[in-house]
């Protein structure tokens, strides 16, 4: 009993030894690798790598020789002159196109708005009405001052008829100069009457006249912001409609001041336009001496003829400078049509 009691606790020694070995022996291994592989970088020299010698043959024969094009490739130089391109290139100023004129249109006489002609997007003539107000209170104030201009006509004739039978009584003395005196203010108050009541009827035509808000110039209708049946007044003056000019429609052109020197009235330019892919060479109409305080640039205009309406405001444009010389020629985006294009200055 003894001698059974004493084997079972190393037997069971035994089996933990083995354990502990299997489990132990991957680990060193490990760590054997490790430190092997910190003692090689160790003994790396810190120096550059030495260059391999003329006589050893290289290991890879592509990596010495010149790279080469593929078959068919071709080199392209770039042109120092092109737009954009580097070294002695002109770089792109950019630009916006504008109304030529801009206007935003308010009564002349207060009243209300019986119609509106027009609407967003249409084209008008000079002179075609817009905006058309209650003309009733006009009618009436102007058929009050005709009525009183024929009252003062009266009075004056009666009182052109007194002076002159006064004037013909005072040259045979029946009468004093007293008397003549009187009836002379009296006739110079009828005609002065009678001019105060010509300039009412003056004044009621015109307002019945500024009833209808007309078309200034000829333009395109950007903005409506009444409607029938609303109030609109003068003071404070009440916005109706705006209308732009675009024929022809001005180009402003942000030019930086180190290059202030180069523009003048009439100095070519090429305008590039990217949402019609027109190309146009134009000569500079107006340019702006004073800066902008915020983008410190100067301000120059190219005024476009737009007579079929196809450039609108707010299309952003690419500007070239050009050397000064002939006009050159108007292209399309395919470069299929070509015309002579000039500007109102050329």
């Amino acid at each position: 009993m003894k001698r059974q009691s004493f084997q079972r606790p190393l037997h069971q020694r035994f089996l933990m030894t083995a354990r502990v070995l299997v489990l132990v022996t991957p680990l060193f291994a490990l760590t054997t690798l490790s430190c092997q592989r910190e003692a090689e970088v160790a003994h790396l020299p810190q120096g550059q790598p030495s260059k391999p010698s003329a006589s050893a043959p290289s290991a890879n024969p592509s990596a010495s020789a010149p790279a080469t094009d593929p078959p068919g490739a071709a080199t392209v130089a770039a042109d120092p002159a092109a737009p954009g391109a580097g070294g002695g290139g002109a770089p792109f100023l950019s630009g916006t196109t504008e109304a030529h004129r801009k206007s935003t249109l308010t009564p002349k006489v207060s009243s209300a708005v019986t119609r509106v002609h027009v609407r967003e997007g249409d084209l008008v003539k000079q002179g075609q009405p817009l905006v058309t107000l209650d003309t009733r209170d006009f009618i009436l104030r102007m058929q009050q001052a005709e009525a009183a201009r024929d009252g003062a006509k009266v009075q004056l004739d009666a009182a052109k008829l007194d002076w002159n039978r006064v004037k013909a009584l005072l040259a045979e003395k029946a009468v004093p100069q007293s008397q003549f005196d009187g009836i002379d203010a009296r006739y110079k108050g009828a005609v002065a009457g009678l001019a105060a009541a010509e300039t009412a009827v003056a004044m009621a035509q015109k307002a019945l006249h500024d009833s209808v808000v007309r078309a200034p110039f000829d333009g395109l209708i950007v903005k409506r912001m009444v409607n029938e049946g609303e109030y609109a007044s003068v003071m404070p003056a009440t916005a109706l409609v705006t209308i732009e000019e675009l024929n022809p429609i001005d180009l402003r052109i942000q030019v930086p001041a180190t290059d202030i020197g180069k523009v003048e009235v009439g100095s070519p330019v090429h305008v590039r336009l990217a949402a019609t892919g027109q190309e146009l060479d134009l000569r500079l109409t107006r340019v702006v001496a004073a800066s902008d305080p915020h983008t410190r640039t100067f301000t120059a205009i190219v005024e476009i003829p737009n007579p079929d309406h196809t450039l609108r405001s707010g299309l952003y444009a690419e500007v070239t400078l050009r050397p000064r010389g002939p006009a050159a020629l108007t292209t399309t985006a395919t470069g299929k049509i070509k015309r002579r294009v000039r500007s109102p200055k050329d």
